[in-house]
């Protein structure tokens, strides 16, 4: 696979030397062109009533360019219902489900503090719990007038204008029939798309045209909301082919009667070992920061590494560049959407009157963090702010009421004027009397607020607590393995999947004594994942370059997900004719041909897991602060326990009598002893920094339970910041 992405049917309104296509963007022929499409993602909601039959589908586009560019063209299967969304709907639903891994501090293993040895007793360093448990993820086209023809073959099947788009649905008959209207409607594209608009032509699809309406911005682009009778979710990844750049991040979140399966794509699961963990700074100091799940234990930090990304779209390529992640599925009444309104807000806005008095209301406790595109788009059709800040957006403009507010009430620098630049040649001048005298209607402000933003999350909320199973799919891929469409089915048996994927990691001294300088400290940790093993590795963040998992495979397993029955892992080998094999699977039919004869795959077996380290070195008498204790040298051994004479600490099992190695350690047994998260039958066992080391009456798992990646393994399988994308979903018929 490669990096860099365009959108999926992301059709731009025709413009003097520019050629854009069904299925993604062209490069323009002329230099001339000011503007460029960016979209490198898409999101995809889609839930089915299967009582009512009903299906309803979110969509979403991420555009960079002129507003008078921009278009979409989503080919459905039948005449839709058009409608807009919310993007912090769908923000929402990612903060709950996006996969992410949840690092657990442990005790530090084998740490003594330096300064037992000294009179002063000063405890400089952290002497259990390891790391900071605090420390995160550094982290318009003219259309004809009614239904009818629109000319040559094409007829109209609606037309209209919902939230900031004006859209006409279009059905034609022959590919080069369809693709002049589009051409002259202003969506170019090129010949190459025509066989790929008669397949759907051939397969009874209907084409939703949009464009922006006259006036509106490309800050106003929202998700787009189809409704429609019973249909299956597809996602046409043929049409991206024709102009999409190196890679194509896709989510998809599909509610239905069971856990949803990719029909004619494989399924991997991430291999843990692969990933660049660190503690300082989170991991490797550059992640993303997810929030963990309520009811998690203290101590832990949860988001993606790094190389997250990186390692999810090599691992899709073990699996022939075709394969989805399961990054969750829950029961649909566990998905519960963190409010995106809260009861307080609507009070705040109602009681408003005047539009200082807004600007005092955003200031509250309420409306921290509140100030966002939606909340901007609820507000702006009724707030009208242009009229008295022409040169800035409402956003902007809400954003500087709050600060003149914040200014107005300051008693050490207020005042009656209030001057904000925002970068632009004219600054923005408010007064609280020109603020006063401009009325607000609070009350159309609530509703406004409950009808784009609290209603929306209330009904997508209530439809996903009424379906058995809310799923959500992730994949990378490239144009030239965009030669089918995603198509998905339900499997009811298939377990849920947790969106956060289990790690545990401490500190290992292994000289016996915390480092000197503790923060930049160039000792040792222990990473260990349930069902895999546990680990001593020098710098977790080099843990994808660690000679014991360098050449492990990123997919710590390859399936065929069928709609009944287990999994079914297929051999690295075996990958190339499968993913042929599966190419045409449908809905309702096993996606393996039944004569199709596949190797027994070997499971991957990582590397044995470490004892625990439990042996102590010279000690390292502290450089300042300190006086010795007696038969206590700087560069010699301890005394031991109950040495008469001397004042000794108890080591954790480590008394100085052991047998010393070429560098002067003493090992008290180095091999003996359980290993954290792998030898604890009910869980995690901590290495106790200077206590024995803690004990568990359960008796160890074999070989084979620590080593195999098929005992207890995490269950086959998150964009934090804002993921905005072209989510085009194309919908089967389903068969009568």
């Amino acid at each position: 696979m490669h990096r860099l992405t365009l959108p999926l049917l992301l059709l731009l309104a025709l413009a003097p030397a520019r050629a854009f296509a069904c299925g993604g963007c062209f490069s323009p022929p002329s230099p001339q062109v000011d503007q460029t499409v960016v979209q490198d993602a898409e999101r995809v909601l889609f839930m089915r009533d299967e009582a009512s039959k009903l299906t309803t589908v979110w969509v979403e586009v991420r555009y960079s360019g002129l507003a008078k560019d921009f278009g979409w063209v989503l080919p459905v299967p039948k005449l839709p219902t058009v409608g807009v969304g919310s993007t912090a709907v769908l923000d929402a639903l990612d903060s709950q489900m996006a996969m992410r891994y949840a690092l657990q501090t442990k005790a530090a293993e084998n740490c003594r503090d330096p300064y037992e040895g000294c009179v002063e007793g000063h405890a400089v360093y952290p002497t259990a719990g390891g790391a900071d448990a605090s420390a995160g993820f550094d982290s318009a086209t003219d259309a004809s007038d009614g239904g009818g023809t629109g000319g040559g073959g094409v007829q109209i099947l609606s037309q209209g204008t919902t939230g900031p788009y004006d859209y006409v649905v279009v059905k034609g008959t022959e590919a080069q029939v369809l693709y002049d209207w589009l051409t002259g409607h202003g969506y170019a594209m090129p010949d190459k798309a025509k066989p790929i608009l008669q397949s759907h032509i051939d397969q009874g699809n209907v084409f939703v045209a949009v464009h922006l309406t006259n006036g509106a911005g490309v800050e106003a682009i929202k998700p787009i909301t189809l409704q429609m009778q019973d249909a299956d979710p597809c996602v046409p990844l043929r049409l991206t082919s024709i102009a999409a750049a190196d890679e194509l991040n896709v989510v998809v979140t599909i509610a239905g009667p069971g856990r949803a399966v990719p029909k004619n794509h494989l399924a991997v699961e991430l291999n843990p070992l692969r990933m660049a963990f660190n503690w300082y700074g989170g991991f490797d100091g550059g992640g993303t920061q997810l929030a963990c799940p309520a009811g998690s234990p203290t101590g832990v930090t949860c988001g993606r590494p790094t190389n997250f990304d990186q390692a999810e779209s090599a691992a899709i390529d073990e699996a022939g560049g075709r394969a989805f992640v399961t990054e969750a599925s829950l029961a649909g009444a566990d998905v519960q959407l963190a409010a995106i309104v809260l009861p307080a807000q609507y009070t705040d806005l109602a009681a408003v009157t005047n539009l200082l008095a807004l600007a005092n209301t955003l200031t509250q406790p309420d409306w921290v963090g509140k100030l966002t595109p939606d909340l901007a788009d609820a507000l702006g059709p009724q707030l009208k702010l242009a009229a008295t800040f022409p040169t800035i957006t409402t956003l902007q403009a809400l954003a500087d009421l709050r600060a003149c507010a914040q200014f107005f009430a300051n008693p050490m620098g207020g005042g009656p004027v209030c001057t904000l630049y925002n970068g632009l040649p004219d600054p923005v001048t408010m007064t609280e009397s020109q603020l006063t005298g401009i009325v607000v209607d609070g009350a159309a402000l609530a509703k406004a607020l409950q009808d784009n933003l609290g209603t929306p999350l209330a009904t997508v909320q209530a439809q996903l607590a009424g379906t058995a199973r809310v799923t959500r799919l992730a994949m990378k891929i490239s144009p030239s393995e965009m030669d089918r469409d995603p198509i998905f089915a339900f499997n009811p048996t298939l377990p849920q999947v947790q969106p956060t994927r289990p790690v545990a990691m401490n500190q290992v001294c292994t000289t016996g004594w915390w480092p000197n300088s503790y923060s930049a400290q160039g000792d040792h940790w222990r990473l260990s994942v349930d069902g895999l093993g546990s680990w001593v590795v020098e710098n977790a963040v080099n843990l994808p370059q660690d000679p014991r998992f360098a050449n492990a495979p990123l997919a710590l397993t390859v399936q065929v997900l069928e709609e009944t029955g287990a999994p079914v892992d297929i051999a690295p080998g075996d990958v190339p004719v499968v993913v042929a094999a599966i190419a045409g699977a449908k809905p309702g039919e096993p996606s393996l041909p039944a004569n199709l004869v596949l190797k027994t795959p070997a499971p991957w077996l990582p590397a044995a897991s470490d004892p625990l380290v439990n042996n102590v070195s010279p000690w390292p008498m502290p450089t300042w602060g300190c006086t010795p204790k007696k038969c206590w040298t700087n560069g010699a051994l301890p005394p031991a326990a109950g040495t008469a004479g001397c004042d000794a600490v108890d080591a954790g099992g480590s008394d100085g009598q052991g047998a010393t190695d070429d560098a002067g350690a003493q090992d008290a047994d180095a091999t003996s002893g359980p290993v954290p998260g792998v030898d604890a039958a009910n869980g995690w066992l901590d290495a106790s920094g200077l206590g024995d080391a803690q004990t568990d009456d359960a008796a160890a798992p074999t070989t084979a339970q620590k080593s195999g990646c098929q005992a207890a393994r995490v269950p086959a399988s998150g964009f934090g910041a804002l993921l905005l994308a072209l989510g085009l979903v194309l919908l089967r018929r389903r068969p009568a």
